[in-house]
């Protein structure tokens, strides 16, 4: 025989199977048994890249001062021909010589800034001040640059002044080191902003440089190591003064960089700076 079951019968017997299984899976759990809360997945947010530029200054000063020296170079070499004698006409153009500023010709501490010994001097000293002039007058400003330069200068003739007296020193290279130190300054006061990586990069590098051309100058004969120590040391610390500082403005749907340093303390430090330099002048020409 063949048991003939209706349609309904059926259904009913597929339903009363489903309420079964239904309530065997919304019991609650046992105790001691945690249940499970679904984790939120936050929504996927593409990371957001902005790139960010420094704002630059036009060079200038460096233009001025590269044809100022060689203009000045231009005139040694006529009055040189017309004495005889390339020292006699860098010590009347204003060359570092210690008798004539205990006399009182004070001035020498900063004209020789713009002379040079010969044509390899100069161009040596016009490569560096390019090099190192342009990135720095673009970092710094015009005004800014020009403070580091001549505050590493002088600071420069002081240190030969007192370290290498009976030389008779000409040359930028004290202010062209200063500048060295200014950029390095800059490097380490922008750390949070360019990344650590990026600073000691850079940092090192200048290091480098330094080591090399000290270096160089004790292996060379009649290269005035004292005036690139004095103004490389002066020079990082007017440019640690002067350095200008940014940050990042989040505040914007488009971060923007910001000056959030104070123009009147770096001024007022390379005052203080400029003070300091006179005063141990004075100490070492009354010691």
């Amino acid at each position: 025989m063949m048991d003939e079951r209706r349609p309904d019968d059926e259904m009913r017997e597929m339903l009363a199977r489903l309420e079964r299984e239904f309530q065997a899976r919304a019991q609650p759990p046992d105790e001691g048994t945690v249940a499970r809360t679904p984790e939120a997945v936050p929504p996927y947010r593409p990371v957001q890249r902005v790139r960010l530029t420094l704002p630059l200054h036009r060079p200038r000063a460096v233009y001025a001062l590269l044809a100022i020296n060689v203009i000045m170079f231009g005139i040694t070499l006529l009055l040189a021909s017309r004495l005889a004698s390339n020292g006699a006409a860098l010590y009347i153009l204003g060359a570092k010589e210690n008798q004539a500023i205990d006399s009182g010709q004070w001035w020498r501490l900063l004209t020789p800034m713009v002379l040079h010994g010969n044509l390899t001097h100069l161009l040596f000293n016009s490569w560096a001040l390019y090099s190192l002039g342009m990135e720095a007058e673009r970092m710094f400003g015009t005004a800014r640059f020009l403070a580091v330069y001549l505050l590493a200068g002088l600071a420069g003739s002081i240190a030969s002044y007192m370290f290498n007296p009976a030389a008779l020193s000409v040359g930028a290279s004290g202010a062209i080191f200063g500048l060295l130190g200014a950029l390095a300054a800059f490097s380490f006061s922008a750390r949070s902003l360019i990344g650590w990586e990026a600073s000691k990069m850079q940092l090192g590098q200048m290091a480098t440089l330094v080591v090399i051309n000290l270096a160089f100058g004790l292996a060379v004969p009649n290269i005035d190591n004292s005036a690139h120590i004095g103004g490389l040391l002066v020079g990082g610390v007017a440019g640690l003064g002067l350095a200008p500082r940014y940050g990042v403005d989040r505040r914007s749907f488009t971060p923007t960089l910001e000056r959030r340093d104070r123009p009147f303390a770096g001024w007022f430090m390379a005052g203080g700076l400029l003070v300091g330099l006179i005063v141990w002048f004075l100490v070492a020409r009354s010691a």
